[in-house]
């Protein structure tokens, strides 16, 4: 707990001073035009991990492209180089899995094209052995509903080994949505193409848009990046055969859906878990015995989202049974100190027909109940009870006393308590904000913490037994601080996306003892 004190320094020998010095240099290249989507680091490992960048101004032939990594941001000792080629087939695009290097190290990293070179970035490995590992969790980056100022804020911390992303990297949504969907915010972001994403040159330019945003830049420059999905990476209300949003005008869905992941896998530092499944996400990383992290996939494999009865059907799935049979061993197998779940939707039940009349459209309004307010929001885990309470069930039935789960989506900051047959608690939930997109005062053109807006978090924490906690309309970001006998989990709030703004608060902080399968508030 004493931990939290050392967040906002900075840290002690040649770090401190490494860090200004490629982030000045960084200032410097920034106006060259080979390099302006940045770079980026993801999918760390002990040995190794994913570089990218993208080179712009070339002519129609490949063009090679060098890179270099070092353990010191001047580059002076050099542990890796080497030469890889852009060229049109990867939307111009550079991935390097640059390997041979040390567990838990920081390394510096550089690409050079076209006689320019980019800015310099910092990664690191993960631990081989650790009792301590600390990162952020975020969701839900809608570029026209405000500045990723949450991106600065992590960006600007020496204190993380990684980001967990928990999907909407990206949104796909035209710039004049359908009724369905929440307008921008008239804050001169409009999306780049302006209608919705359907085609491969559509999902590209949308992530050539976010790479250009600087936030997003100085993130990727300063931590790597462990991603999963949502659905707006595809489309809203996306599943297996279809989408929500996806019309016949549009084309096949399965046309759509491969466009947008071979977009993704050309614009994110990601490794296929599959060589052979570009498809798949699912998958582990292991912290050295401290924890082991399961990223899931609950959109493009998930039966189509249905309410009334229908969702009660015992053979749904949310997961698809191979991502389920893969789950529930991986979590047998499971030797670490914590088992820690990364899970793009809510799990918890926000749902419960007790549920006051005047506090349901509040509650619509940010997802968490069905749209005419008489039901779940059967897009959530709440659409899939039967999985649910298989997976539940599993981890009770198998003395799993070290279970948290980390989910996104629906845009606001909630604490949860996952209950077995809804008596014993099983683990603790973390929802982190979103980012950017709207929650409860945005949708509502409120106040941000306006009376109104509390007291439905109120009245939805006393009549949801799952409920220990809601902030309905603070957007930020998650710390999660992870050491052999405790979780501690903190939620960083910003005080507004409609203006680029250094501020934030330390709004929450939870700790979980393992054994206890709950969340204690930390004053």
């Amino acid at each position: 707990i004493e931990r939290v004190s050392i967040y906002r320094r900075p840290p002690k020998g040649g770090h401190s001073r490494g860090v200004a010095d490629y982030r000045a240099r960084r200032m410097a290249d920034e106006s060259g035009a080979v390099f302006q989507h940045g770079v980026a680091s993801g999918d760390p490992l002990t040995d190794r991990v994913m570089l990218w960048t993208r080179v712009t101004g070339g002519t129609d032939a490949p063009v090679p492209v060098e890179w270099a990594v070092s353990r010191d941001p001047e580059l002076d000792d050099l542990v890796a180089s080497g030469q890889v080629e852009a060229n049109a087939n990867g939307d111009w695009t550079v991935h390097v899995d640059a390997d041979g290097l040390e567990p838990e190290t920081h390394y510096y990293y550089q690409f050079t094209a076209l006689g320019s070179s980019s800015p310099i970035a910092r990664t690191r490995t993960l631990p081989d052995t650790t009792d301590h590992v600390r990162f952020a969790m975020v969701s839900c980056a809608k570029f026209n509903a405000g500045f990723f100022n949450a991106y600065a804020r992590i960006a600007a911390r020496h204190d993380l080994n990684f980001l967990l992303h928990l999907g909407d990297y990206i949104y796909e949504a035209s710039n004049t949505p359908p009724k369905t969907q929440t307008p921008g915010a008239d804050i001169g972001r409009p999306f780049e193409p302006l209608t919705e994403c359907v085609t491969l040159d559509d999902y590209r330019t949308r992530y050539s848009q976010y790479h250009r945003d600087p936030d997003v830049q100085l993130l990727h420059l300063s931590h790597a990046i462990i991603p999963t999905l949502d659905d707006h990476e595809f489309a809203d209300g996306a599943w297996r055969q279809g989408a929500t949003e996806h019309k016949p005008e549009y084309g096949t869905w399965a046309d759509r859906k491969a466009n947008a992941f071979r977009a993704r896998e050309e614009w994110l530092p990601v490794r296929r878990p599959d060589p052979a499944d570009p498809s798949r996400v699912w998958r582990s990383v292991a912290l050295g015995a401290l924890a082991d992290v399961f990223l899931i996939d609950a959109r493009t494999r998930r039966d189509e989202p249905v309410g009334g009865e229908g969702m009660n059907d015992p053979t749904r799935t949310a997961l698809g049974p191979e991502q389920r049979g893969w789950l529930l061993d991986s979590l047998d197998r499971s030797k670490a100190s914590w088992r820690i779940l990364a899970n793009p939707s809510v799990m918890g039940r926000t749902w419960s027909a007790d549920l006051p009349e005047e506090v349901r459209p509040g509650l619509t309004k940010v997802k968490l109940l069905n749209d005419d307010g008489q039901g779940p929001d059967f897009d959530q885990w709440d659409g899939y009870p039967a999985e649910r309470e298989l997976l539940l069930d599993h981890i009770a039935d198998n003395g799993m006393d070290n279970v948290v789960v980390l989910s996104g989506d629906v845009h606001v900051s909630l604490v949860l308590e996952l209950h077995h047959n809804k008596d014993e608690p099983v683990a603790p939930e973390f929802v982190t904000p979103s980012l950017t997109s709207q929650n409860l005062d945005d949708k509502m053109k409120w106040p941000r913490h306006s009376g109104d807006s509390e007291a439905i978090a109120v009245r939805a924490q006393e009549l949801l037994p799952d409920w220990q906690w809601a902030d309905l309309d603070s957007h930020g970001y998650v710390v999660v601080d992870v050491v052999p006998d405790q979780i501690r989990v903190e939620f960083w709030h910003l005080d507004t996306v409609l203006e680029r703004t250094p501020n934030e608060e330390l709004a929450s902080s939870w700790v979980v003892e393992r054994g206890s399968g709950r969340a204690a508030r930390v004053s």
